[in-house]
């Protein structure tokens, strides 16, 4: 196992490090994977059951020539996350080669479309919990999508009956330390806006900002009056 594959597994152990690897060349038996490592079938089977309940490993049954079916288990795909991929270096490309083709309006622009169809999954999930009369709650359902971006957000009422988005993880913040504008912007603050457009008026602002090194990205939405 190469030593970036290491480090991203570190927290499985060295056993359960070994068997993700084995996995990575397709399904295996139990006896299998015993036979490679060398261990004890039941010691396998109990870190096999361990990765189950993390989702890391899959097992199913498959009948192999006629014969009894055997247990087979293979890599889930939450598992395959654990070994290094470079997204962020291969989006960073694409988009860099979008700015050096078509011109950093047009990648904007581009981010803009992609933030706003997000925006509006989120407004229909919130038509579909009714909560589209409700601010607080909408909230909520902009969180729990959040959650599921990767960006571990949470909601807290401010004192003045504001709200704040608070986000523990940047899920581009590579690219955000080259184009923060473009990112935290153009993309994140521009989800929040146009969720609510045309049915809250709210204004957001980026508080604080991972991709400056503030330990959160916090935007502050707050609604606002209508005007008289």
């Amino acid at each position: 196992m190469s030593e970036s594959s290491e480090q991203s597994t570190a927290f499985l152990g060295d056993t359960k490090r070994a068997i993700l690897e084995l996995l990575l060349d397709g399904p295996k038996t139990s006896g299998e994977i015993a036979s490679k490592l060398q261990i004890q079938k039941s010691a396998v089977r109990v870190h096999l059951s361990s990765m189950q309940s993390q989702n890391t490993v899959k097992s199913y049954f498959r009948i192999v020539h006629l014969g009894r079916p055997r247990k087979l288990y293979e890599l889930t795909e939450d598992g395959r996350e654990l070994f290094p991929r470079k997204y962020d270096f291969f989006l960073s490309l694409i988009l860099k080669k979008i700015e050096t083709t078509l011109g950093s309006e047009q990648l904007k622009r581009l981010v803009a479309l992609v933030a706003d169809d997000l925006a509006m999954d989120i407004k229909e999930r919130i038509r579909n919990h009714d909560s589209s009369e409700n601010f607080e709650d909408s909230l909520r359902i902009l969180s729990s999508v959040s959650n599921e971006l990767g960006f571990l957000s949470t909601i807290r009422k401010e004192n003045d009956g504001n709200f704040s988005l608070i986000s523990r993880n940047c899920i581009l913040h590579k690219i955000a330390l080259m184009d923060q504008d473009t990112v935290c912007h153009g993309f994140h603050d521009r989800i929040i806006q146009k969720t609510f457009d045309g049915k809250i008026n709210v204004a957001v602002q980026l508080k604080e900002c991972i991709a400056l090194g503030d330990n959160v990205s916090r935007h502050l939405i707050a609604l606002r009056q209508p005007e008289k």
